[in-house]
């Protein structure tokens, strides 16, 4: 169990490292002057990395029998947030998915997914075998519907996510299949209805099946993305040598900062990092396999389908294979609010391991 332990935490570091420094290679070869735009770039990756730091510190200190007592109260905050970024929320790209704190932009649906993960492993715990039965199972789906609808108004990529991963929280608890395939049944109706009322996801699904249709207008991010990755070629053009970045893939830095890697370092080095996930997920799914309690096995699960499906579909975008969600690559794109997320996910991993060890002592 140690190994396992220092090999995740290893590949958290790793990756958050890596990511900074792509950040930081991107983002400065896109600003009018690298003098005066240096400083402000190194101060923001670094208040990142602290607010990182100590999200990952917390979730990884707290007492998870004082997290359970506190979810209720969570919740309610959680709810009351996402309906505050509709009414004093910053736009951005024609969206209101933050809310400017002056010192960084926060966006509350990245916190949205731990306090769902929380609230579904809590409330399994209480009701354990009795989550098979439908009125057991209709109050906390209709709180994962409420953060969910409110989420997915204005973030379908984030809400789709957050759903999914509620659902299978809940398969694992015991939710029998004729209940799952009634929510599937509601929830391809709601995102029909969804896409429908905003004309320009639906270009987007369009578009992903052919980029190149659309190169010049919705499909223009993805095929920049698509060249960027095939001028990587098997070994890279080599770091800091992308010619995408120059302001030809929008948001290089953020959700298509993939691309950008496969540009730079090759077959190879996508290859390595995926690989790097792939035994981040699976060591994950160890500790959810081995840990003592149920709660720590619902929360464990629950962060760990997420951060995989979050990356399979941050890869499944950039390549072409799903429409454009707007999907961050955990760890490695440019987010404050995305990493912090992220890191107290790992935090709340490890602490759920290592809490009998560590609350015994």
């Amino acid at each position: 169990m140690t190994r396992a332990l220092k090999l995740y935490f290893s590949i958290f570091f790793l990756l958050v490292v890596f990511g900074m420094v792509m950040v930081f290679n991107i983002r400065l070869f896109n600003v009018p002057s690298i003098q005066s735009a240096l400083l402000p770039l190194l101060k923001g990756l670094a208040m990142n990395l602290l607010i990182a730091s100590l999200g990952f510190t917390a979730s990884y200190l707290v007492n998870l029998e004082a997290i359970r007592s506190w979810i209720k109260y969570l919740l309610i905050f959680t709810i009351l947030i996402l309906i505050s970024t509709y009414i004093i929320g910053t736009e951005i790209n024609g969206s209101k998915r933050w809310i400017d704190l002056h010192f960084m932009m926060i966006q509350p649906a990245e916190f949205a997914k731990i306090t769902v993960v929380l609230y579904l492993s809590e409330v399994i715990c209480n009701k354990r075998d009795r989550i098979g039965i439908l009125k057991e199972l209709v109050y906390p789906f209709a709180v994962v519907l409420i953060v969910v609808s409110l989420i997915a108004f204005e973030d379908l990529g984030t809400g789709a996510i957050i759903f999914t991963v509620a659902i299978f929280i809940l398969l694992m608890a015991g939710m029998r299949v004729k209940y799952f395939a009634v929510l599937i049944v509601l929830a391809l109706a709601g995102a029909a209805f969804l896409v429908f009322m905003k004309p320009y996801r639906l270009d987007r699904i369009k578009a992903s099946f052919d980029p190149w249709q659309y190169r010049k207008n919705i499909g223009y991010q993805q095929v920049q993305g698509e060249v960027s990755l095939g001028r990587g070629g098997v070994a890279g053009v080599g770091f800091g040598n992308s010619q995408k970045k120059l302001r030809y893939l929008p948001e290089a830095h953020t959700d298509f900062i993939f691309a950008i890697i496969g540009e730079e370092f090759g077959f190879i080095g996508v290859t390595i990092l995926i690989i790097l996930f792939l035994l981040m997920f699976i060591t994950g799914s160890y500790f959810a396999l081995t840990v003592h309690n149920r709660f720590g096995f619902y929360l464990i699960s629950g962060f760990v389908v997420m951060l995989a499906l979050q990356t399979l579909i941050n890869l499944g975008v950039v390549t072409s294979c799903l429409p454009n969600k707007g999907v961050p690559l955990p760890f490695i794109s440019y987010g404050g609010s995305a990493l912090l997320a992220y890191s107290m996910m790992v935090g709340f991993i490890l602490n759920a391991v290592t809490a009998d060890n560590r609350y015994s002592s």
